[in-house]
């Protein structure tokens, strides 16, 4: 059996371990030229850990990981209003829980493909085929493959989304922010961290800095915006949003590079009635985006590839394996979208009663009476994403 996976992100390396795996013959397609660096800031937990496990990379992972102190939410002024001990928190993960870049999970899913995986960068899908049982592809190189699987894991702005199910336009739910990051070198700005990551908010926008390597800061940025067009000057958008603010943020913004190196985009969720239609899939922000305001977004990316791979091992009807698939994840993944619109507000204060209130929540989950609340934050239920036989 063949399998054809667009995109070489997260969800499809995973995809391609997992179906490799399962004894398929797995050729991924990807647009841009190489592996991509950098990326957000995350914390590793929930049902991606559980499926790093199986698939023998979490080790791998581990050695990525980076050390945080503390998570301190602080404001315009840089004065901490709640703050959280980041063991603590892993203590409540039961250990379960590490920050890393999404950009060193990608290198370690990369690396942990087996030869067999044919890989192919630089090139694009541009028109999809489904046949009673088997897809054919054309790619922007002119080349025609067909198989008998593929999968969409090209993310939020899936092409093959576009391709087989319909306009973008469909299935994009907007939560009314746009999001932005960068990376950037500052002794001084290092030196305000201290080795902690610290979220600013202010009424409508927050951004969070982390020193990734010495002197060398991750800043990431959201921001309540109606539109769902990015702005052609980014850092002009970004300095339009913050510049009135204190504390580091004029450093951080004065160091903002060219648009070109400026990740942008929507902060949205992707709802789709049906993530397959005949021979074609889609597993992770194509399917089922749960946005950065819910997080664990890299989690179910991975979750889903294991899942897919699993109900695909030995299956002789693909298309009852992928119905199963389906029926299966959509309610765990629908839980986790509902969470992440309630959770909007309160990530991004829209008041400054929602700052108040989160930092008075945040600050009595430290309390040690009440510490097991902290542990419900990570008690979102990995089983459900198990799919082996």
């Amino acid at each position: 059996m063949k399998a054809l996976i667009s995109g070489a992100g997260i969800a499809g390396l995973t995809t391609a371990l997992a179906l490799h795996r399962a004894g398929w013959d797995v050729t991924m397609i990807e647009k841009a030229p190489g592996l991509r660096a950098g990326g957000y800031m995350l914390d590793f937990f929930g049902p991606g850990f559980e499926a790093a496990e199986d698939l023998g990379v979490i080790a791998a992972l581990r050695q990525h990981a980076r050390g945080v102190g503390r998570v301190d939410f602080v404001n315009a002024r840089g004065q901490t209003g709640s703050s959280m001990d980041y063991d603590r928190m892993v203590s409540a993960a039961d250990g379960k829980l590490f920050p890393i870049l999404r950009g060193d999970i990608e290198r370690v899913l990369h690396g942990a493909l087996p030869d067999g995986v044919d890989m192919r960068y630089g090139t694009e899908i541009v028109a999809v085929q489904d046949r009673p049982e088997s897809v054919a592809i054309t790619t922007t190189a002119g080349e025609s493959m067909d198989a008998d699987l593929l999968v969409g894991a090209d993310g939020i702005h899936s092409r093959v989304r576009r391709l087989v199910f319909g306009p973008e336009e469909q299935f994009i739910r907007p939560l009314g922010f746009h999001t932005a990051a960068y990376f950037f070198e500052s002794g001084a700005v290092a030196a305000e961290l201290a080795g902690d990551f610290k979220m600013m908010t202010a009424r409508d926008r927050m951004a969070g800095l982390y020193e990734v390597d010495p002197q060398r800061i991750m800043s990431f940025f959201v921001m309540r915006a109606d539109t769902l067009q990015r702005p052609s000057d980014m850092r002009g958008a970004l300095v339009s949003s913050f510049g009135n603010l204190g504390w580091v943020l004029p450093e951080v913004l004065r160091a903002a590079p060219e648009n070109a190196d400026i990740y942008y985009d929507i902060v949205a969720q992707v709802e789709m009635e049906r993530w397959h239609k005949g021979r074609t899939i889609l597993v992770g922000d194509a399917a089922y985006a749960v946005s950065l305001l819910a997080g664990q977004g890299a989690s179910l990316a991975m979750a889903g590839g294991r899942a897919l791979g699993q109900v695909l091992d030995g299956a002789e009807d693909v298309e009852a394996a992928l119905a199963r698939f389906e029926t299966q994840l959509r309610p765990l993944v629908e839980e986790k979208q509902q969470a992440g619109r309630r959770m909007a507000n309160w990530f991004v204060p829209a008041t400054p009663f929602h700052a108040l209130v989160r930092d008075v929540g945040v600050n009595v989950m430290n309390w040690p009476p009440l510490s097991g609340l902290l542990g419900k934050f990570f008690s979102f239920s990995s089983k459900g994403f198990s799919l082996a036989r």
